[in-house]
């Protein structure tokens, strides 16, 4: 029996923090094991499925057009490490290497001890913001979602033919990264969507060529309740297609140095829309810090004036996480009404394995 292949993308990764869970469970005052800080909501691409904002529908991120202050996020990142966070994810909200001093805080970051990764759109990922990613990141991920130029502008929205210009600047990063002597993970995302599924698997093999070690394969997921626009839903049969033409690039592609990695459960989900979990946990472990500075319980609902759960403006993150904890989240926020997310398999893993011990803990 061959077991199959370990990826950042498992929920089970939480169970390598099971002390941590057990005390948010008991009701112990925690800190985030994880944080994604979004230094902007500015971006240059204007995806018609962000799940943040269009220029059409003028969302969170457009009301909201700001980058965070730069030396806030100098005391925050400090901040953070004295309270034993882990690790940052720069993301977004918008694009994080449009901020001016992108390079400098990833660098402040890694002295500091925190583990960081980027999620980019791959235009940027040039000069010193590049060499700092490749000299201490965990890893960079570009969001790529085509196989070919004319796909990715039409899933980006932008002005001109980028695609090639991003596959370079991965391959510049690796090869910055090899002469560091540093193990830097690269990878690509693909939001699955009816205009680009034919194209996972010539994604793929570009990623792969260019110095990748994976590409992540999910469905677009519509944004539509947030009224953001996008509803243009995988149908069953898309789905079918879809998985059938990931599974031809995970058959070609897929060896000792590169993966095409497919959360299938996220394409189940789509029409499934029940979730084997009674409550959303997982705040207390991993938050979303936002470019106005506003803390939110969860990455899917920035800008949803609900999960808002604290502010840095005026107070320390240690001042605002202990009012954060007292909200309790869990108790207020109705599941069945959340759209599926990447949460839902964090959730079901606590319910399920920490609190009904599904996994038999004590045996091996």
């Amino acid at each position: 029996m061959t077991m199959a292949a370990i990826t950042p993308f498992q929920p089970l990764k939480l169970l390598r923090h099971s002390a941590q869970v057990d005390a948010m469970l008991r009701g112990e005052p925690t800190y985030p094991i994880s944080i994604e800080l979004d230094l902007s909501n500015t971006c240059p691409h204007d995806c018609p499925m962000c799940s943040f904002g269009t220029s059409d529908s003028q969302g969170y991120r457009q009301q909201n057009w700001t980058q965070f202050p730069t030396g806030r996020a100098t005391e925050l990142l400090t901040e953070l490490a004295e309270c034993g966070v882990q690790s940052v994810t720069f993301t977004g909200g918008g694009e994080p290497l449009v901020h001016r001093a992108a390079a400098a805080l990833f660098e402040q970051a890694a002295g500091l001890g925190l583990s960081f990764g980027v999620v980019t759109n791959g235009v940027g990922l040039q000069g010193a913001a590049a060499d700092q990613i490749a000299k201490h990141a965990t890893f960079v991920r570009v969001s790529l979602d085509a196989g070919s130029a004319d796909t990715h502008q039409i899933t980006h929205r932008t002005s001109r033919l980028e695609f090639h210009k991003i596959l370079d600047n991965l391959q510049h990063v690796r090869a910055k990264a090899l002469a560091y002597g540093h193990p830097l993970t690269i990878g690509a995302s693909f939001c699955v969507q009816r205009v680009n599924w034919r194209e996972i698997y010539q994604a793929g093999q570009l990623v792969k060529e260019h110095g990748g070690d994976y590409l992540e394969v999910r469905p677009t997921f519509p944004t539509e309740w947030r009224g953001d626009g996008w509803d243009d839903q995988l149908s069953e049969e898309d789905v079918a297609a879809a998985k059938a033409e990931l599974l031809h690039a995970q058959t070609h592609l897929n060896d000792a140095t590169f993966q095409v990695i497919g959360l299938v459960q996220r394409f189940d989900a789509l029409h499934q829309p029940a979730k084997g979990y009674a409550q959303c946990r997982i705040g207390p472990l991993m938050t979303v810090i936002g470019a106005d500075q506003s803390l939110w319980h969860c990455c899917v609902q920035r800008g949803q004036e609900p999960f808002k759960v604290g502010t840095l403006v005026g107070q320390s993150f240690k001042e605002a996480w202990a009012s954060t904890l007292e909200k309790r989240m869990h108790e207020q926020i109705d599941v069945t009404a959340c759209p599926r997310c990447r949460y839902d398999g964090f959730n079901t893993l606590i319910e399920q394995a920490f609190l009904r011990d599904g996994l038999h803990r004590a045996f091996l």
